[in-house]
């Protein structure tokens, strides 16, 4: 019976700590999101840029480990292939269908063609390149599982990821801005070899899942929260420094697929597994935090459509006033209305199971 209880209460605390971080992640990539609009225009020698780099930066982990709570949840789970494609990537197809339609129409009325609104239909608008992503992964479920099985599989499987997916790019990339010859010529020699089963966000999927499964002491969490914070100060630090030495702002160091933002996603994932606990959390708080997450799709959905209302309508934006407060203060409240807009749409038959 305490052994029951025990796992109950582990699963608990899994939960818990999957939803604070689905919520903190979802308020994370609308800052990412405010920032990133004015810092491709701004003149990167400008504090404003300098301060919009610095949010950047700092959330450039929201996509990964969005993927690697997927990761941990599916590759713990036994689901048949057809109730992934009947509940799951089904659900992703029509909130696609749906949103790709809502932003294309708001696209039409502002004045494009319809050609243009056809396209941008298809296209779908530029966030939710996200449920295209997240789709295919959910159809190599059933083979990722497969890994995820053996200690020695996902092990290698991590090991093959980090080398052809982080590692080695970013070698190329680095030795392209020592000198682009060497640069081209190593990266044409590692495209020869035509190894793709480790690359794409399937490595954070499966690292979600190991991380969450696997027990790490006080040493080695320290250690990745420093490697984390190393990751960040990279990522602004490098950015800055190409971005004024080529005169424009410079994106080398944004990818996802680079070893700073691995560190910083990595950090993040495990700081919320050991310190976002449902022990002392009040029965308010928890009944908080679960909405939230459940609430947490449709804003991410709906919550570009926020950013670029108060930006065409009101013209209000990361630089309306300094940016060291407006980010903050205008992710506040995107944060607000577009998690109102999906509690609302989660209280409409169909709505709430198709498109949120």
């Amino acid at each position: 019976m305490e052994q029951n209880s025990a796992e109950a209460k582990k699963r608990m605390d899994r939960t818990y700590y999957f939803d604070c971080l689905r919520i903190i992640a979802c308020f994370g990539v609308m800052i990412l999101h405010i920032a990133s609009k004015k810092w491709y225009g701004t003149p990167v020698t400008s504090f404003e840029w300098n301060v919009l780099n610095i949010y950047d930066s700092i959330t450039r982990w929201v996509v990964p480990v969005f993927v690697m709570i997927s990761g941990a949840l599916f590759l713990n789970r036994k689901h048949s292939i057809e109730v992934l494609y009947k509940k799951y990537i089904l659900r992703i197809v029509t909130a696609f269908l749906f949103w790709s339609f809502i932003y294309a129409a708001v696209r039409l009325i502002g004045g494009c063609g319809m050609k243009e609104a056809v396209k941008a239909f298809l296209n779908g608008h530029y966030h939710l390149w996200f449920l295209f992503m997240i789709a295919g992964l959910y159809i190599i479920v059933p083979f990722l599982r497969k890994i995820t099985e053996s200690d020695t599989l996902i092990k290698y499987y991590l090991v093959l990821a980090f080398v052809f997916a982080f590692l080695l790019p970013q070698t190329v990339t680095i030795l392209k801005l020592l000198s682009k010859s060497w640069g081209t010529l190593v990266n044409t020699m590692l495209s020869n070899v035509k190894f793709h089963f480790t690359l794409g966000f399937s490595c954070y999927f499966v690292l979600g899942y190991y991380l969450d499964r696997i027990e790490l002491g006080k040493v080695a969490r320290r250690i990745l929260y420093l490697l984390g914070i190393a990751g960040f100060l990279f990522t602004a630090g490098m950015t800055a420094m190409l971005s004024i030495s080529g005169g424009k702002p410079s994106d080398t160091f944004y990818g996802h697929f680079t070893v700073n933002i691995l560190l910083e996603s990595v950090a993040v994932f495990v700081f919320g597994k050991y310190h976002l606990k449902l022990a002392g959390a009040r029965e308010k708080t928890l009944r908080l935090v679960r909405k939230l997450s459940k609430y947490s799709f449709g804003a991410y959905l709906v919550h570009v459509f926020i950013i670029e209302r108060l930006q065409g309508q009101l013209g209000i934006d990361a630089l309306t006033f300094s940016p060291l407060v407006s980010v903050p203060v205008i992710g506040i409240v995107v944060f607000v209305v577009s998690f109102l807009i999906s509690a609302v749409l989660h209280r409409i038959p169909v709505l709430n199971k198709y498109i949120v």
